[in-house]
Parts: structure tokens; sequence; C-alpha cells
């Protein structure tokens, strides 16, 4: 058969006389092949440093012949410069890879072209791709929840002695500070991160190598794909290798419960920036008006972030659903990429809108004092107070001071105002006997001040304790740059490798 008539068969759509005797329906393309060459501007680099990965260890190998790497790699290159914008993809002929093999095949001819894929499989080959932009967004996703991190550390650094109150259920618990609340989402998304670095390490291996499930008959070196492919190491068993998809699954998850963290936080914040909170405000960047309302100030991003974080947390029940299927349903499987892709890629918007947002917010301090002793937050320090001081058990003295909060309340008495007198009056009601303790002393446990200065539990709000999370914090984000670092770095230096041995391999 010519050359002319084999890419005139090829343009007829994948396997079209030899094992199918039919173009594709009209229904495959519009719905199959275009849905995934939409797809295609996430695979293509991934797809062409894998290609000349495989050539180059092909001619390592003594598969290929030097004339025909070349012609390969010369062929890669022209793609590669014209890139995915320009790069002509026709539905007809199926999705990314086949165009580039029929763009090949007309440039080089089937003697050179229709080598590039010995030993390879789509199983492989797709797995590949998927692998090496998960890590890449992984990465991505690492470097902005640092950034973020960082951001929460600085700002909590600022309000080491802001005075807040606590909340459970949305009421008043006990007096803290904006640091310590502002730590714990730092530590959240620390966990976060480890989770990501976890993942990371599953993800970044390679499955170069097993072709469909059994791997070839060509003398492949799986190890030397894995270098020049920037992977860590191969996942040895070939079946495992082409087929499994738990690490798409495992990226998806981690990157939905950092999705759910972020959106806890943006409620909190919508909550607070309220006219009846009013404990923060947002800045005007990042907020909208109304068409209707000229006083209104919404803020936009928050609701962004939420219902970004809830598409991510919804698909990525949709990976689940998809890999609930035979093991062999590579289609199925298949499709699980382009949907955890888009799962880090929401991720990142949430990032860079919260980091954007605690940057430049305005923190009312005096309104968050002012709410850290209302409403009795410190009946628990009284209570404790009074069960150390008194040889109670703790639960009688909570009772005594339950009693005593309700009769405040009901008098209309604010913490700074209560007496010996009245503490008497509840503790005689509940125990029978006055507790005599003194006016300082009541003073001193209603302070919020005075309550988080001497709190000396290891990881409490107090200042001491703190400023130790604080410093310890920000070592650990040295640590983790290095570690975001060397991974780029190991990265660059396989991509310098294929590089380097393409230029070499069509030099003249």
């Amino acid at each position: 058969m010519s050359q002319s008539k084999r890419i005139e068969h090829h343009k007829k759509g994948p396997g079209v006389d030899s094992r199918l005797s039919e173009s594709p329906a009209a229904e495959l393309i519009e719905f199959g092949y275009k849905v995934e060459l939409r797809e295609a501007g996430h695979v293509f680099p991934h797809e062409l440093w894998n290609h000349k990965a495989h050539s180059i260890m092909l001619y390592e190998q003594g598969i290929l012949a030097r004339r025909h790497v070349a012609k390969i790699l010369t062929g890669l290159r022209q793609i590669e410069a014209m890139g995915f914008e320009r790069f002509p993809m026709d539905p007809r002929k199926g999705e990314l890879y086949y165009n580039i093999e029929s763009f090949l095949l007309e440039k080089i001819g089937e003697d050179a072209g229709g080598r590039m894929h010995s030993g390879r499989s789509r199983g492989d080959m797709y797995v590949c791709s998927e692998r090496m932009i998960l890590r890449e967004k992984i990465l991505q996703l690492v470097e902005n929840t640092l950034s973020l991190i960082e951001t929460i550390l600085a700002l909590a650094a600022r309000h080491v002695e802001t005075l807040m109150p606590g909340y459970t259920l949305l009421q008043h618990a006990q007096p803290t500070t904006l640091a310590h609340y502002l730590l714990s989402f730092a530590d959240r998304f620390q966990r976060d991160l480890e989770r990501l670095q976890e993942t990371y390490q599953r993800v970044n291996l390679s499955p170069m190598g097993a072709a469909i499930g059994t791997g070839s008959s060509f003398p492949l070196n799986r190890s030397r794909m894995a270098r020049l492919l920037g992977f860590r190491g191969v996942i040895e068993n070939t079946r495992d290798a082409s087929i499994s998809r738990d690490f798409t699954l495992e990226s998806a998850t981690h990157a939905a419960i950092l999705a759910s963290d972020l959106s806890t936080l943006a409620d909190d914040l919508n909550v607070w920036c309220t006219y009846e909170f009013g404990m923060i405000e947002l800045s005007d960047a990042y907020c909208s008006t109304s068409t209707i309302m000229p006083q209104k100030k919404n803020p936009s991003s928050l609701e962004r972030m939420r219902y970004l974080s809830a598409e991510c947390i919804g698909s990525a029940m949709t990976v689940f659903a998809q890999l609930k299927t035979h093991s062999e349903e590579l289609g199925d499987l298949e499709a699980t990429g382009p949907v955890a892709w888009h799962i880090l890629d929401n991720v990142r918007a949430v990032l860079l809108f919260m980091r954007g947002v605690l940057s430049t917010l305005t923190v009312k301090k005096d309104v968050m004092r002012e709410r850290a002793g209302a409403n009795f937050t410190q009946a628990t320090q009284l209570a404790e107070t009074i069960a150390q001081g008194k040889g109670l058990a703790f639960r009688t003295a909570h009772r005594i001071v339950g009693k005593l909060v309700r009769r405040c309340l009901e008098e209309k008495v604010s913490p700074a105002e209560v007496t010996p007198e009245m503490l008497d009056g509840a503790a005689v009601e509940i125990q029978g006997r006055p507790l005599k303790l003194k006016a300082e002393t009541i003073r001193k446990a209603m302070d919020a001040a005075y309550i988080i200065e001497h709190r000396h539990t290891p990881g409490s709000p107090g200042r001491h304790q703190v400023t130790n999370m604080l410093r310890k914090r920000s070592v650990r984000m040295a640590r983790e740059r290095r570690w975001l670092a060397g991974e780029r770095e190991y990265l660059d230096a396989a991509r310098e490798l294929v590089e380097s041995l393409v230029r070499k391999l069509t030099k003249g």
C-alpha cells in the first residue's frame, strides 16, 4: 500500500480498514472524540514528553535505529513548536494520540512514524499522562497551600493579643484570641498539605512499560523511562500500573478535604462580616454590590469559595462512581482524569481567593474585645476558680455558676457587675452555704484578658503558647518550601535530560 493511501486510511478514523470497516459514527465523534479533544490541552505537553522519552528509550535499547528516532523526534519537536492552539486536530481521527500519530505519518512516513508506538499501549500511556498532570497540579496546590498558611501565620502574629469570643454552635463559648483561632486553621491546612505530599509520592510513579496490563515482548527499560519522565520509581505489577486509578481517587478526595476546610473558614468569615457580628470587614476588591440596593456590600468572594468547594466535593463523588465498575473498563477509568484535574483547579482558585481575602481584611479589634467579655464567656473560668479554690466538685461549681448566670441575665447584670453576694446567693441555693469568694478573685475570673493570659495548657491561647506555636510553624514552613523546591528541581532535571538527548539525536 502506498504512503498516500495509508494516510488516507488513517484519516478515516482509528483502526479503519484494519480491524474496523467503517468510520466513526457521528455520535461517537460529537460526544466522544470531540469531548476528549477539549480536554487534550491538559494532556498535550505531557503526551509529547512521553513520546520523546519513549522514542529515546527505544533507541537506547536498540529497538529503534538512529535514522528512525531522529525523524520521530524532529516531527515531535515540530508539533511542540506549534503548541496546542495551533496543532491541527481532527475529531474524525480520534483522540489526541491518533492525531499526533497521523501528523507524524504524514510528515515522516509509516516506516519511521509507525515505530514510535512499539511496546506501548494507550493503557500505560494515558494513565501516565494522568499521573503527570496530577503531580503538576498537586505541586501547585502544595505551593498555594503553603502561601495561604504563611499568610495566616503573618496575620496571627499581628493579633496575638486581639481578644475575641470563642464560639460553639454559634453561641458564645469562652474567650480566646484571633491568633489562636487562625492557628487552628493553619494546622488544618498543614494536615491538608501533608496529605497532598503523601499522595504525590504515590502519584509520582511510572506505569510505562506496562502496555495494557502484561508488558511487552520488546526489551523495554522501565526504570529508564521513569527517570526520563521525572518519576521517582516504577509501579512493578504491569496490570496494576496500567489499570488502577486509586491514585486519582486519592488525589480527588484529599483535594476535596482541603476544599471542605477552606469552605469552613469562608463560612466563619461570612458570619463575622455581617452587620450583626461586625467583627471584620472585607476589602472592597473582594466584594460586590446589589443591582437594586445601593447600601449592599456583598462578600461575593466568600460565596464563590463555598460553591467552588461544593463542586469539588460533588466531583469527588463522581470519581467514586466512575471507579465503581469492572477493573478492566478502561473508558470509565480514563474518564476520571479530567474530573480530578478540574477538582484540583477549583481548589487552587479557592486557595487564591482565601489568601487574598485574609491578606486584605480589616479586623475590628474593639468589637472583638467587647464581645470577648460579653454574654458570660467567662463562666467556665469562674466555675474552675471555685472548684480549685474551694475544693468543690467541678459539677457542683458548674451548677452554682449556671444559677448565677441565669439570674444575671434575668436582672440584666453584666459579667463585670457580679459581686460576691450574688455568687453566694447562687451557692446557698445549690449547696446550702455561701462560698465567700473575694471580690478581686471574682474580678480576675471575669476578666477575659486575665483568663487568656493565665491559660498554660499546651496549645492554649495564652501569649506564651501562641508565640511558641507561631515559631514552630514558621520553621516548618521553611522545611516545606525546601521539599517543594526539591521535587520541582527533580522534574526540571528530567525535562532537561530528555531535551538534551533530543538535541543530540536530531543533530545534523
